[in-house]
């Protein structure tokens, strides 16, 4: 008596391994990079298609573990990043400036550090003061847009300078926001704002907090006539 030969098959075994899993793992291996976390979850997603549609092709699991690692470090990472300061960086220097003109002790520490974040209403209201009686009423601020700020600050000052453009109802003018990167005793990221140096050649530099060290000094600040825009009282 013969044997039965075997029943066919609807799919053959897998033969191959798909390039493109590997590739996703690959992408999920720097679980420190967003980006790469993103990559890996597409590359991922490309690899199962291609195996549903290939019976010779196997990897499904690499796929599936690219993509889970890629989504997880890509969403960690992005959320330690944004608490870390790309938070502050994206808000720009409208909110802290806010918090200052208003006098609003409770806000400042969510934007300031080191003295300026623990100033009480009073000796915020006497610096936004100052500032309303110079330039008008404040309107908001903004990142300057005759000065860059420089990419060769040194990497070991704690403190670096950002250029930025503050709008009054009367004046526009230029100023020195001081971002403290880190606590210099323990290196912890700080990503805050510390200190704010108004430039007025005319009238005299205003310096924010009291007796905290300025802001580090960027290139001189170009001729205001020479500006773009209207030179009209800005509302």
């Amino acid at each position: 008596m013969t044997a039965a030969p075997d029943a066919p098959t609807d799919r053959p075994a897998p033969t191959h391994l798909c390039r493109t899993s590997v590739l996703a793992a690959m992408f999920a291996v720097p679980v420190c990079c967003p980006p790469m976390g993103l990559l890996a979850c597409i590359a991922g997603a490309v690899a199962l298609r291609q195996i549903r549609h290939d019976a010779a092709l196997h990897g499904r699991g690499l796929a599936w573990a690219a993509i889970g690692v890629g989504a997880i470090s890509a969403v960690l990472m992005s959320w330690a990043l944004w608490t870390n300061g790309l938070g502050t960086l994206w808000a720009g220097p409208n909110p802290p400036m806010q918090a200052l003109m208003r006098a609003d002790a409770a806000a400042m520490p969510e934007h300031w550090s080191g003295p300026a974040a623990v100033l009480p209403d009073a000796d915020l209201a006497a610096f936004a003061e100052q500032l309303t009686s110079r330039y008008g009423a404040f309107s908001h601020a903004r990142a300057s847009e005759l000065r860059r700020t420089p990419l060769e600050q040194s990497g070991r000052n704690p403190v670096v300078s950002v250029p930025i453009t503050l709008v009054f109802e009367r004046q526009r003018v230029e100023a020195d926001l001081g971002l403290q990167r880190f606590d210099p005793d323990s290196g912890s990221v700080v990503m805050r704002w510390r200190s704010l140096r108004v430039i007025d050649a005319a009238r005299g530099d205003l310096l924010f907090p009291p007796g905290e060290p300025a802001p580090p000094e960027l290139p001189q600040v170009p001729d205001p006539a020479a500006s773009p825009g209207p030179r009209a009282p800005l509302r």
